[in-house]
């Protein structure tokens, strides 16, 4: 048979229906490979949520982490230190950033670039490099006030020492002399 007669024998009924019995397993197949796609794009889908819905609760797992075994302990050591308690949130901050304070292992760590080598540095060895550096001078409670204010021959304060507590407040943003 050559394909013109195939051609017209496919125009009778016999060939048609011959066709379509050709066609039948093959468009179940197909359908059922449809099926399958549908099937596994649902659960794709519920994958990926499953999938967004960890990394949120990994963020927020990593925040209270982050909260509870750098951020408050960095705050208690610069009250300690006797940092004015109004600049240790954002001096907390400050130092987390300068200093590239991270959690390892449970620690805190950060890093300080001493004659252009990095050196790794506890919490308290970061609080004690930076109390002694130019930017922290203005950030501690004077020790002397107290004892000054109920000594006998106080007379009006110690000029330095209200220079640096009025300089304090002043960077604090709060008023001189309250």
């Amino acid at each position: 048979m050559n394909l013109q007669e195939l051609e017209t024998w496919l125009k009778t009924d016999g060939g048609a229906a011959w066709l379509e019995n050709q066609k039948k397993p093959l468009l179940e197949k197909r359908d059922e490979l449809l099926e399958k796609v549908k099937t596994g794009n649902a659960s794709i889908e519920q994958l990926n949520q499953r999938l967004a819905s960890l990394e949120s609760d990994l963020h927020k797992e990593q925040a209270v982490n982050r909260e509870v075994l750098l951020s408050r302990p960095l705050a208690e050591k610069l009250k300690q230190k006797g940092v004015f308690e109004v600049l240790v949130p954002e001096l907390s901050k400050t130092i987390a950033e300068t200093y590239g304070l991270q959690l390892a292992n449970g620690n805190a760590i950060g890093k300080v670039k001493e004659g252009g080598k990095e050196t790794e540095l506890t919490l308290d060895q970061i609080i004690e490099t930076w109390s002694k550096s130019e930017a922290s001078k203005d950030c501690f409670k004077p020790q002397d006030i107290k004892t000054q204010s109920t000594s006998p021959d106080f007379k009006g304060g110690n000029p330095p020492v209200d220079a640096e507590y009025n300089a304090a407040r002043m960077a604090a943003g709060l008023p001189i002399g309250a």
